[in-house]
């Protein structure tokens, strides 16, 4: 007898294999697990950018408090401890548990003051990955440092100055720029400023004629001139003799036949003012100064170069021994090696080089063509062609000047304070008869000794050879056009010193750079 099979106990055996096997076929709840493990790292990589924020954030403020901080501290002009001015800035910012060192080093004329600081952030989120603090460092120095400045301010006052109130805003601009500098040391005599104005020449005048050589061919006036392989150095020595120019009418093929106009002025008017810290002195002179003539920026230059250059210390002696100086700059200009000095030149222009003339030299000095007897003060005149003198009482020609041997030949510079080219060629040869020594005395006499290309590469070498010196050199170009902000530009000791100004801008280029003179800078 066949026993019936029960189905539930045939099918038990192998139940629990397909339960598994399916468990293992079914893909339900996959997603949510990727998803759980992305939104971790994005949680964990989002919460390590948190931390980073807020440690970059901590160390801003932290880099910024020590930053203003050091910088009150290191101020010479501070009353209080550094090291407490420091710590108070610190107490006062809002930061807590930080660790702070304080250094300082201060001498007669300087203060530096270094620190270092730190803070400890605690993560919100690095933590996960075993970063339980961040650490915030902020490192910074500032330094003051009492410096002894020497300024030479080079000011065009050329005729086209005079235009669109030119000579007014630089003045107003030269004013305030010594105003500033002078009042930010006004404890200390550590600022010497010289001003050197400029157009056609340059007045050295008579504070300066009487401690450097100028040539001695007469005495009427100041101008200076230089050759070019002067502008090649930056020494002004005043034991060798400095060129004068003659003292003359420049008018020269005018209608003018006397003397009317000299081409160096006879006073005092813009003459330089050397080694001053006299404000009112300084703004005297500025407020002084008019527009007139043509530019030689490289002369101006020039003089600026050479009253920074150590080679003038017996000239300054000298000064200070007459009143002129104040005794507290014995021993300048500095040497270029000595670390606490700033030698500084702005150097400003409306416009570029033009011609630079003065009487040639067959002309210019030493005994003249022309001879006067000094018992009956009658004249006559070698005549080069014939080799004859003419007798100009009575028109007549000899082989000796009127009054034989005692006769005297007058100077050349005596002439030229007496006549215009014309009238001395006419009043003596015109006459007499020898016609190529006339036209060589009226239009030959004077010359342009340097044209305005000559001036500029003058100007470009002494520039070159200031900056090579260690001077720093600022150069505004006021309204100039295209070649004198070249030369501007080439003159300038970076692209940074240089400065290009319309209007009132001007006073701006001036306050920037006294800013810069006086600023008190981070060091790290």
């Amino acid at each position: 007898m066949t026993r019936a099979t029960d189905p539930i106990r045939q099918t038990r055996p192998h139940a629990p294999i397909r339960r598994r096997a399916g468990f293992l076929r079914d893909e339900r709840g996959t997603v949510t697990i990727f998803a759980l493990m992305m939104f971790v790292l994005m949680l964990a990589a989002g919460g390590i950018a948190i931390d980073v924020m807020r440690y970059e954030t901590q160390r801003t403020q932290l880099q910024y408090t020590l930053d203003r901080a050091v910088l009150a501290a290191a101020a010479l002009n501070q009353t209080e401890d550094p090291e407490a001015v420091v710590i108070d800035y610190f107490a006062t910012s809002g930061l807590d548990h930080y660790r702070l060192e304080v250094d300082v080093d201060q001498g007669l004329n300087f203060r530096r003051v270094s620190a270092y600081a730190e803070m400890d952030l605690r993560s919100y989120f690095m933590n996960m990955f075993g970063v339980n603090a961040l650490t915030s460092p902020a490192r910074g120095a500032a330094e003051e440092r009492i410096m002894d400045i020497e300024i030479s301010m080079v000011l065009d006052i050329s005729g086209s100055m005079g235009w669109n109130n030119k000579i007014r805003n630089m003045r107003d601009a030269a004013n305030e720029f010594i105003d500033t500098v002078l009042a930010a040391n006004a404890e200390e005599d550590q600022v010497s400023i010289s001003i050197i104005p400029y157009h056609s020449q340059v007045n050295a005048g008579t504070t300066l004629a009487s401690v450097f050589t100028l040539s001695d061919e007469h005495n009427e006036s100041n101008c200076t001139r230089f050759d070019p392989a002067d502008y090649n150095v930056t020494a002004i020595d005043p034991d060798e003799a400095i060129e004068r120019i003659a003292h003359f009418d420049y008018r020269y093929r005018s209608s003018y036949r006397t003397f009317r106009t000299p081409h160096c002025t006879t006073s005092d008017y813009a003459a330089i003012l050397p080694w001053s810290n006299d404000a009112d002195e300084l703004h005297a002179l500025v407020n002084s100064l008019s527009a007139n003539g043509n530019t030689a920026i490289d002369l101006g230059m020039r003089w600026a170069v050479g009253l920074l250059d150590p080679a003038a210390q017996p000239a300054v002696t000298e000064l200070i021994a007459a009143g002129e100086v104040d005794a507290d700059f014995e021993g300048r200009p500095y040497s270029y090696e000595e670390d606490e000095v700033l030698k500084i030149i702005i150097l400003m222009t409306d416009g570029e080089n033009t011609s630079q003339v003065d009487v040639v030299q067959e002309f210019k000095r030493g005994p003249s063509t022309v001879f006067r007897d000094p018992d009956t003060g009658r004249t006559s005149a070698y005549l080069p062609r014939y080799d004859l003198y003419y007798w100009h009482h009575n028109d007549s020609y000899n082989s000796q000047p009127y009054g034989g041997s005692d006769a005297e030949a007058i100077p050349w510079a005596e002439l030229w304070a007496t006549y215009s080219a014309r009238m001395l060629a006419g009043e003596y040869y015109y006459y007499a008869g020898d016609w190529d020594y006339y036209r060589q005395l009226r239009y030959y006499s004077i010359e342009t000794y340097a044209g305005a290309s000559e001036a500029d590469a003058n100007l470009r070498n002494i520039c070159d050879a200031a900056n090579d010196a260690g001077i720093i050199v600022f150069t505004i170009a006021f309204e100039a056009p295209a070649r004198g902000e070249s030369v501007m530009q080439h003159c300038a000791t970076t692209p940074a010193h240089y400065y290009d100004a319309e209007g009132i801008e001007i006073s701006e280029a001036f306050a920037s750079i006294a800013a810069s003179i006086n600023q008190l800078k981070l060091i790290q």
